[in-house]
C-alpha cells in the first residue's frame, strides 16, 4: 500500500509539472513561499515559460487563418 501512495504521489507531481511546461496550466509565483522569498531567477523562468506558451498561441492563431483563407 506504501508503495502504490507513493508512486501516485510521483506520478501526479510529474504531471503536474508536465502540465505547468506545456502550458496547460498557468502558474503565478507570489513573492514569498513558506516565509521564503521566491528568487528572481525561478520567477523570470515562469513569467518567460508563459510568455512562450503565449507566443506558440498566436502563432497557431494565425496559421489557422491562413489555412482557411487558403480553402
Amino acid at each position: 500500500m506504501r508503495l502504490l501512495l507513493s508512486w501516485t504521489i510521483r506520478l501526479s507531481l510529474l504531471a503536474l509539472a508536465y502540465a505547468v511546461m506545456t502550458g496547460n496550466l498557468s502558474v503565478k509565483l507570489p513573492d514569498q513561499l513558506l516565509g521564503y522569498k521566491v528568487p528572481p531567477e525561478a520567477q523570470a523562468w515562469v513569467d518567460r515559460n508563459a510568455q512562450i506558451v503565449e507566443y506558440g498561441k498566436r502563432t497557431e492563431a494565425a496559421f489557422k487563418t491562413i489555412a482557411d483563407s487558403i480553402k
